[in-house]
């Protein structure tokens, strides 16, 4: 084997480190500090290119021999890679048959044979056709990266956004009716970060695995930095509900579609071990599922962020006004926020802002705090239709209630008994529950689409980032990385069809 220049070497090592989960769809890498992002597809690629957006510049093919592997080469590959090259887009390959040259030449590309490189007498370099040219440019303008950003709501995705933008070198001014971040649902002392599986793979599920897979790789980038994270990977235990929910969670992880290293099923005997309680049924393990301090996430990212963001706390933004190209925020103390652009990423309030309303729901969540000694064994994070984890100060988080149309912001004694209650046949008789009127807890609102599916993309002349739901710790950071992605022009970093599925334009009444 070859030895590695000590330069490439090292990059080699950093590639490795990085390198994810064999799970198919997208996934971003990033080096040097996010100046250098790889996105890489994992995929039959007949399937995927048709699911990428982003404009090419440079286009290498380095498939099989034709002989050998015809669908890389076909026609409709190329045609493809003709749809996503930029006007000004190269091309090379060390293929040389005809078959590859006719191919290129229908999808309006030129290319020329050259002297090869090592034991390849020969290759091909080429480019768009001046026609093809012109059509791309047409079709795939050069997008205009925004200068400055006002991103309205500083909570979790909110700060996302922040540090998204920030790393692509644009000015952010946050704006935050409170005294400081994470002052509302993300507030909690700690929540779950898991994926969601579903045996038809539905558009949420994908999603969300793409979600949890980017949102661990951020944290451990954040963590790894030194970054204030609060976190526990100590991995997530999700219980089957009922013996018929355990022989699915079963079999999703006996067809081996996704790696053992994403979910694998233990049984009941093996979960107890692990949980160090009894527990009635097996289910899902998530080895690299983990319990979140969401302020601290909302910290890392904005210390990450650094001076490309200005903070502005306890100013609550009243209007949007539009001047040609630019927007304005006028704020509750009179002043004018001018900016290129304007992400709403501040929950439900965001309908108060925008030009038609969007069926946005708040959801009441009540969670109960409960002391340690109840149960000093446990340090990983159950879930069943409830959850329990650890919390940075050492007690555990018990939730959530979930209350549709219910807008009391108190601690209830109710709340906390049905807390109570999801315990029970979480970890049954692990413990003996303490009164319900005695125990301290928050209550925040999340908030919810009807599909149940965020809202990312833009709607009248404004970015959104919210109806994160329950999920805001897993969606949240693939969320900023799509709407700043799409902001500046960036290769996306979702499949076409789920970019799609959260945009706000599915409630448009136009649809």
């Amino acid at each position: 084997q070859r030895l590695l220049p000590p330069d490439m070497a090292d990059m080699a090592q950093k590639l490795v480190e990085r390198w994810p989960l064999a799970v198919r769809g997208l996934h971003r890498i990033e080096f040097d500090g996010g100046r250098v992002i790889l996105t890489l597809g994992l995929g039959d690629a007949e399937h995927l290119l048709p699911q990428l957006t982003l404009r090419a510049n440079a286009i290498f093919l380095d498939g099989f021999s034709p002989a050998k592997n015809p669908e890389l080469w076909s026609p409709y590959i190329c045609k493809q890679l003709s749809r996503l090259a930029a006007a000004d887009a190269t091309l090379a390959t060390w293929s040389v048959a005809s078959g590859v040259r006719d191919a290129l030449a229908g999808a309006g590309f030129v290319s020329e044979k050259q002297a090869g490189f090592g034991p390849k007498r020969h290759m091909l370099t080429g480019h768009l056709h001046p026609g093809a040219q012109a059509a791309a440019l047409r079709h795939r303008p050069e997008p205009t990266a925004p200068k400055r950003v006002a991103v309205i709501g500083a909570g979790l995705a909110g700060c996302a956004v922040a540090e998204r933008l920030a790393v692509r070198d644009v000015e952010v001014v946050l704006i935050e009716r409170h005294a400081a971040p994470a002052q509302e649902a993300s507030g909690n002392a700690a929540g779950v970060l898991r994926p969601m599986i579903a045996r038809d793979d539905s558009v949420i599920a994908r999603f969300s695995r793409a979600a949890f897979l980017h949102a661990s790789a951020h944290m451990r980038r954040l963590a790894g930095e030194g970054r204030p994270l609060k976190w526990g990977p100590t991995g997530v235990m999700q219980i089957a509900h009922d013996a018929e929910h355990e022989h699915l969670q079963r079999e999703v992880c006996e067809t081996g579609a996704l790696p053992q290293a994403l979910v694998r099923y233990l049984s009941d005997w093996e979960m107890t071990r692990r949980i160090g309680y009894p527990v009635a049924l097996g289910g899902w393990w998530f080895p690299r599922g983990a319990w979140v301090n969401p302020a601290s996430l909302c910290d890392a990212n904005l210390e990450r962020a650094g001076a490309a963001v200005s903070r502005l706390m306890s100013t609550e933004a009243l209007s949007l006004t539009r001047d040609a190209d630019r927007r304005s925020v006028s704020t509750a103390a009179g002043t004018l926020i001018d900016a290129d652009a304007v992400v709403l990423a501040n929950a439900a309030d965001a309908c108060a802002l925008l030009p038609h309303p969007l069926p946005l729901t708040r959801v009441r969540g009540q969670v109960t705090r409960l002391p340690r000694s109840l149960l000093p064994n446990l340090h990983v994070t159950v879930c069943r239709e409830g959850y329990i984890c650890p919390t940075p100060d050492g007690d555990l988080n018990l939730g959530a209630s979930f209350d549709i149309g219910d807008a009391d912001t108190a601690v209830r004694e109710d709340s906390h008994a049905g807390n109570l209650a999801r315990l029970e046949r979480l970890l049954p008789e692990a413990c003996t529950p303490p009164q319900a009127a005695t125990l301290p807890g928050r209550t925040s609102f999340r908030t919810a689409t009807p599909d149940r599916l965020p809202l990312i993309g833009e709607t009248g002349g404004l970015h959104l980032l919210t109806g994160l739901g329950a999920r805001g710790l897993v969606w949240n950071a693939l969320g900023a990385e799509l709407l700043a992605a799409r902001l500046c022009g960036d290769p996306l970093p979702l499949e076409r069809d789920l970019a799609l599925a959260l945009s706000p334009a599915r409630f448009s009444p136009d649809n």
